[in-house]
């Protein structure tokens, strides 16, 4: 199995997560395309499911923005510095294992020097980036979608692959953290767990 795995920090990209979703469901389809709030239905089992998906995945995107470095934990702690923060968890994961994992850079945030990552994580900070301005989104997918279809095949034109130039049929909606399209309302869930005793997270924090 290929796919386009999602990898954002609530509190920094949760919105570019949703937006991007959205854009790369329309070319990929749902099979190929995870992002752990819109692809899991209440009630599943969150570890699994992710452990599956990610292992599954092609391509990581590492969505960064200009916060990404500074979220903490109420103990005042970065978050990105704990192993069983999940943002941590995917990319660290996804390197060991030789996944491509891209760095997306969101309205001109910088990519983490190897000083500022955790050493488990360092060599994000050498990985070939991606940008996007999430207000020319529209304009700055079209690349960026280009280049997941060397690595993930898209579905058949009829099916929803976009027309070139076109734009994206969605909003972000800041009350409801959801995104509006032509396919209604996707609402944000919230997961949240107890750490697996295996070392990988139970639930990725909202």
């Amino acid at each position: 199995m290929t796919g386009i795995f999602i990898n954002y920090r609530t509190g920094d990209g949760e919105k570019a997560a949703v937006l991007i979703d959205n854009e790369l469901l329309r070319v990929f389809g749902d099979d190929q395309v995870f992002r752990d709030r819109r692809a899991m239905e209440p009630g599943t089992h969150f570890p699994p499911e992710l452990e599956r998906r990610l292992e599954a995945s092609t391509v990581v995107l590492v969505l960064i923005g200009h916060d990404w470095l500074k979220v903490t934990d109420r103990a005042g702690n970065r978050r990105i510095d704990d192993p069983k923060d999940y943002v941590h968890y995917e990319i660290r994961r996804s390197l060991d294992r030789g996944k491509k994992v891209v760095p997306l850079l969101l309205d001109g945030a910088p990519l983490p020097t190897r000083e500022e990552l955790p050493p488990p994580l360092a060599q994000l900070a050498e990985q070939q980036i991606s940008q996007l301005s999430i207000p020319y989104a529209h304009e700055q997918m079209e690349p960026i979608v280009r280049f997941l279809k060397r690595h993930v095949p898209p579905l058949p034109a009829e099916q929803g692959s976009p027309q070139p130039g076109a734009a994206p049929k969605y909003q972000v909606d800041s009350v409801t953290r959801g995104v509006v399209g032509d396919g209604g309302i996707y609402i944000e869930h919230d997961h949240s767990g107890a750490h697996r005793p295996d070392g990988a997270p139970g639930g990725r924090p909202a």
